[in-house]
């Protein structure tokens, strides 16, 4: 498995990574009605063209990807079959490499998540209502 950034975000990659994406929110946002999902794909999609796109491929095939807006990290998802094998360990080594400090939102319901952000040594900076979910997102960060 290697880990590249996307130079070139072809339409057939912009549907690869949008259906990790949406099978990624419904299976970590149970909680989260799956049309609020849904409604977000073509906003989603935009925010791509915006962003710096990793990728992690196996046999040239994206199998999971982290998107950073400046120190932002908007998203990490990994494609079903291939969770729990070491894939956003990978994403986040190629991110802290890059990047001196990263800040993300994850939701708090979504503990496996925080957890896997706890283990790579980011802390809790801040708790917040998300406006559009009315779910409680914590706001965590990393730095060098």
């Amino acid at each position: 498995m290697k880990v590249e950034k996307l130079s070139n975000l072809t339409e057939a990659n912009e549907k690869v990574l949008m259906a990790i994406w949406l099978a990624g929110n419904l299976d970590s946002h149970p909680f989260i009605a799956a049309t609020y999902w849904q409604d977000q794909t073509s906003e989603v999609s935009k925010q791509f063209e915006k962003a710096t796109v990793y990728v992690v491929l196996q046999d040239e095939q994206i199998v999971g990807f982290a998107v950073m807006k400046t120190h932002y990290l908007a998203g990490m998802f990994v494609k079903p079959g291939y969770r729990d094998e070491g894939i956003g360990s990978l994403l986040l080594f190629a991110l802290k490499s890059d990047y001196k400090q990263i800040r993300l939102s994850v939701y708090e319901k979504n503990s496996k998540a925080v957890r896997f952000y706890q283990n790579h040594d980011f802390g809790i900076k801040d708790r917040s209502v998300n406006p559009d979910t009315d779910e409680v997102e914590l706001k965590m960060k990393w730095k060098e």
